[in-house]
C-alpha cells in the first residue's frame, strides 16, 4: 500500500485580513482570477470628501434661507398672508358739495341704493306678522307689487320674473335707501349702495360746474379744476376671509374712516342766474336770434354772479361766455378813448371832423349810422362814430394802442378756474396792418370773451382798478375750515379815478340819450356802451346779415353793482346792440331789483335812486266828475266784503276702542288725538317765485291765479291739511313805461312745476 499525500482543495477562501498576492496556491491558475473578481474596489477619499461638504453647505443653505424668511423678510411674508386671509375693502369718500353764494346746494353726493333681485330664490316664506301671527308671504308677488310702486319699467319687470335662466338681475335704478325698506329680510333680494352725485343746477350752469363720467373721474369745469379738493380722501375697511371667500370682520382690524371732500362755495348767486337764463330765452324768442351770452360781474371785488350761454336752441355743453371769443365791435371804443383821456391826448369836449359819416382810411371806408359833419368826444362815444374813434386812436402809435387794450386784460387769460377759458386774440404790433389800429379801436381784427369785456368794464366802474375776476368764493374742509376764502385782488391802475368817472358819465349819455335807451330804467342811472359788429363765420368771411349785437353796461352808473354784458348772435330784422341786447339787460335789471336776494346793496341804491316824476293831475269837466261819481259808486257796490277773520279748524281726533266692549270700563277709557294739520305761511315782501318755494317748502300744494299782489288764499295763519291747494295771487308786472312783460304767474307756476317734479321724479 503506497502511502499518497493528502489532496488539496480546489479553491480555499483567504484568511481574513491577508494579502491573496502572499498566499500559497493563489497567485496562479484559475484560483488567482476567482480571487481578484471577489476583491473589493479601493475607496475614494476625495469623492467621499466631496459628497461630505455638499450635504453640509445644502444644509446650511436651508438654514440661511429659513433665517432670511424669520429675520430679514418677515414683514414681507406678513403682508404676503395678511393679503391671502385679509381683504382690505376701499370705502369711497362723499365727494364735495358745490354751493352758489347764498347756500343753496347746487352738486352734492348722496348715498343711494342698487337693488339686484336674484329670481330663483323668490319663493314662500313664514313670517311673523305684527300682530303676532305667523302667515305665509308669497315673495315674488311681494317684491313685483314693490317694483311697481317704485315706478319700475314693464321691460326690467320682465327681466325679473320672465327670465328664469337669469341667476341675478341689477335693476338700473338708483332708490333711496328708505325706499327699498319694504324688502328688507326677503330671500333673494339684495342691496348694493353707491354713492350719487346729484347736480340741481340752472341749466346755464352744467358747463361751468362740470360733470362726472361713468367711472366717478371728473369732465370739464368745477369739477376737473377742484378736484384735488372735492375728491376727498378714500378709506379702508379690512376684513378677514373664510375658506369659501365669505367676509367676517375682526376686532383686530382697525378701519379707517373715508374723509369727505372739501365743500366748494361759488360767487354765483342762483336767482340771478335764473333771471339772466330766462331773459335770454325771452329774448332768443323775441328776436329770432340763434343763441346768446350774459355775464354779471360786481365790479367791487370781480365776483362772477351769472353766466348764461346757449347755442341752437339749448345750453352750450361748455360755458360760452368764458370759452367762445368773438369780435365784440363798438364796446370796445370806451377803452381806447378812456387811455387818451387819461394821457391828455385828447379832451371830453373836443370837436373832430366826423366827415359826414363816411371816410377812407387805407382803402377800406369806415361809415357811421348817426352821420354828422362834426362830432364832441363825448358825441363820438354817446352816438358810436365809427369815424370819430379811428381817428382818436390814431393818436396813439401801435405799441400804445396794443399796451392800453392789453392791460384792460384783453389777449389774455382772466385766471378764473375754468380749464377751456379762451383768452381771446390780440396780435402783436408787427403783426399789425396799416388798418388795424383803426379797426381794433372800434372791435374789430381782435377777439374778447363776454367775460373779458365784463372785466374791462369792471375796471371803468371800479374807479380805474382792473380786477381778477373769480368764480370761488370759498372752500371749506370736511370740519367746516376755511382753507381758502375770497378777497379782492387787484391787477393794476389801468386809468385815473378822475378818468374813470368821466367815462361813467360819458357811457351814462350813451343809455338816457345815446344808443342804448332801451336799456333805461325809470328810477336808477344805467350807464353802458352797444356794439353791433358783422359776424364772421368761419370759412365763409363776413356774412350780409349775421351780426354779434352786443351791450356792457354798469348798474347804478353813480355807484356801480353789476357789469351786465349781453349778446345776441344773429337777430332777425332789428339787430343793434343797443336796442335787442339793452332790451335784455333792461329785462334783467328789473328782474333783479324784484328779487330780494339777487345780491345787491338796497341802502346803496336807495341813496342813487331818482324821484319818481309826479304829474300834477289836471281839473275834470264837470262831465268827467259826473262820469267818475257813477263809476265809483258801481265799484262800491261791487265790492266785496273783508273776508272774516280764519278761525283755527278743529283737529280731528281718533278713539281707540278696545274689544269687546265692557260699559263698566267706558269711562275710563282713554281718547288720543292725532292732528296732520299746517298753519299757511306768510309771503309777505317775497316775490312770486320765492312765494311758491315756501309754500311747497310748507307741505302745501300751489295754485297760481293772478291778482292784485303777492298773497294767499286762505290767508297766512290758517291752519289747513298737510298736501291741501294753497292759492297763490301774483301780480302781472309792468315796466316803467307802463309796458306789459312777462307774466309774474308764469315764474311762480314754473317754480311749482320743478318743485312738484323734484319730489315725484324717481332716481335713476
Amino acid at each position: 500500500m503506497s502511502m499518497m499525500s493528502p489532496r488539496m482543495p480546489e479553491s480555499m477562501p483567504p484568511r481574513p485580513g491577508a494579502d491573496p498576492r502572499l498566499e500559497p496556491g493563489l497567485a496562479t491558475g484559475g484560483m488567482s482570477s476567482t480571487a481578484e473578481e471577489a476583491s473589493p474596489l479601493p475607496v475614494s477619499r476625495g469623492r467621499a470628501a466631496f459628497v461630505h461638504v455638499t450635504l453640509v453647505l445644502f444644509a446650511a443653505a436651508i438654514v440661511a434661507r429659513a433665517a432670511q424668511i424669520q429675520l430679514v423678510e418677515r414683514a414681507t411674508w406678513q403682508r404676503v398672508a395678511e393679503r391671502q386671509h385679509v381683504k382690505d375693502l376701499t370705502v369711497a369718500p362723499p365727494r364735495g358739495a358745490i354751493l352758489d353764494a347764498t347756500g343753496n346746494v347746487l352738486v352734492e353726493t348722496r348715498e343711494q341704493v342698487k337693488l339686484v333681485i336674484e329670481p330663483h330664490n323668490l319663493t314662500t316664506v313664514r313670517r311673523k306678522g305684527k300682530d303676532g301671527e305667523i302667515r305665509t308671504i308669497d315673495t315674488r308677488a311681494v317684491v313685483r307689487r314693490g317694483l311697481r310702486e317704485l315706478r319700475v319699467s314693464d321691460a326690467n319687470l320682465r327681466r325679473v320674473f320672465n327670465n328664469p335662466k337669469a341667476r341675478w338681475v341689477e335693476l338700473p335704478y338708483r332708490f333711496l335707501p328708505a325706499d327699498l325698506d319694504r324688502f328688507k329680510g326677503l330671500p333673494g333680494v339684495k342691496t348694493l349702495p353707491v354713492l350719487t352725485r346729484v347736480n340741481a343746477t340752472p341749466e346755464g350752469l352744467r358747463g361751468i360746474v362740470g360733470a362726472l363720467d361713468a367711472d366717478g373721474a371728473p369732465v370739464g369745469g368745477i369739477e376737473m379744476e377742484l378736484d384735488p379738493f372735492l375728491r376727498g380722501e378714500a378709506g379702508h375697511n379690512p376684513v378677514v376671509l373664510d375658506g369659501r371667500g365669505g367676509r367676517i370682520g375682526s376686532p383686530m382690524l382697525t378701519p379707517v374712516e373715508a374723509r369727505p371732500g372739501h365743500t366748494v362755495m361759488l360767487t354765483i348767486n342762483q336767482s340771478l342766474q335764473e333771471i339772466a337764463e330766462q331773459a335770454l330765452a325771452d329774448a332768443r324768442k323775441r328776436t329770432g336770434a340763434s343763441g346768446g351770452d350774459v355775464v354779471i360781474l360786481d365790479p367791487r371785488d370781480g365776483a362772477i354772479l351769472a353766466l348764461a350761454g346757449v347755442r341752437d336752441g339749448r345750453a352750450a355743453l361748455t360755458s360760452t361766455p368764458l370759452a367762445e371769443a368773438y369780435e365784440p365791435g363798438s364796446v370796445m371804443k370806451p377803452f381806447v378813448v378812456s387811455r387818451l383821456l387819461d394821457a391828455r391826448r385828447a379832451n371830453p369836449d373836443e370837436v373832430l371832423n366826423t366827415e359826414n359819416g363816411t371816410w377812407s382810411i387805407s382803402g377800406r371806408t369806415l361809415s357811421d349810422e348817426h352821420k354828422a359833419a362834426s362830432m364832441s368826444v363825448r358825441d363820438i362815444i354817446r352816438f358810436s362814430s365809427n369815424i370819430g374813434t379811428a381817428k382818436l386812436a390814431l393818436r396813439f402809435n401801435q405799441q400804445e394802442e396794443y399796451a392800453a387794450l392789453r392791460d384792460f386784460g384783453f389777449g389774455n387769460f382772466t385766471g378764473v378756474p375754468y380749464p377751456a377759458e379762451s383768452r381771446g386774440r390780440l396780435s402783436l404790433p408787427t403783426e399789425w396792418s396799416k388798418m388795424t389800429p383803426a379797426s381794433v379801436a372800434i372791435g374789430y381784427e381782435m377777439m374778447a370773451t363776454p367775460l373779458q369785456i365784463a372785466t374791462a368794464y369792471a375796471a371803468i366802474a371800479n374807479d380805474g382798478e382792473l380786477l381778477q375776476p373769480v368764480l370761488v368764493r370759498e372752500v371749506r374742509d370736511s370740519e367746516g375750515r376755511v382753507v381758502f376764502q375770497h378777497r379782492k385782488r387787484p391787477v393794476r391802475q389801468v386809468v385815473s379815478p378822475a378818468t374813470a368817472a368821466l367815462m361813467r358819465t360819458m357811457l351814462k349819455s350813451v343809455v338816457d340819450s345815446g344808443t342804448a335807451r332801451a336799456a333805461n330804467l325809470t328810477t336808477f342811472d344805467v350807464a353802458g356802451k352797444s356794439g353791433t359788429a358783422r359776424r364772421l363765420v368761419p370759412g365763409q368771411g363776413y356774412v350780409r346779415g349775421r351780426y354779434n349785437a352786443s351791450f356792457a353796461g354798469m348798474f347804478p352808473a353813480e355807484d356801480p353793482q353789476y357789469v351786465i354784458v349781453a349778446r345776441l348772435i344773429d337777430p332777425e330784422g332789428t339787430y343793434f346792440g343797443g336796442i335787442v341786447s339793452g332790451a335784455m339787460a333792461n329785462m334783467i335789471l328789473q328782474n333783479a331789483l324784484a328779487t330780494r336776494d339777487a345780491s345787491l346793496d338796497r341802502g346803496a341804491l336807495a341813496r342813487v335812486a331818482r324821484p319818481m316824476p309826479v304829474t300834477p293831475p289836471r281839473p275834470l269837466s264837470p262831465e268827467a266828475q259826473r262820469l267818475a261819481a257813477r263809476d265809483s259808486a258801481r265799484r262800491d257796490s261791487l265790492r266785496a266784503a273783508p273776508p272774516p277773520k280764519a278761525e283755527p279748524l278743529a283737529e280731528p281726533a281718533r278713539v281707540v276702542v278696545d274689544l269687546p266692549f265692557d260699559p263698566q270700563r267706558a269711562p275710563g277709557r282713554r281718547v288720543t288725538e292725532e292732528g296732520n294739520l299746517q298753519l299757511v305761511p306768510s309771503v309777505y315782501g317775497l316775490d312770486a317765485r320765492q312765494a311758491a318755494r315756501t309754500l311747497y317748502a310748507a307741505g302745501f300744494q300751489v295754485s297760481v291765479v293772478r291778482g292784485a299782489d303777492v298773497r294767499t288764499r286762505p290767508a297766512a295763519g290758517t291752519a289747513l291739511r298737510s298736501g291741501a291747494t294753497v292759492q297763490l295771487e301774483v301780480p302781472r308786472l309792468t315796466t316803467g313805461a307802463g309796458t306789459e312783460v312777462r307774466p309774474a304767474e308764469k315764474s311762480a307756476e314754473k317754480s311749482v312745476r320743478k318743485l312738484a317734479a323734484k319730489s315725484t321724479k324717481p332716481s335713476r
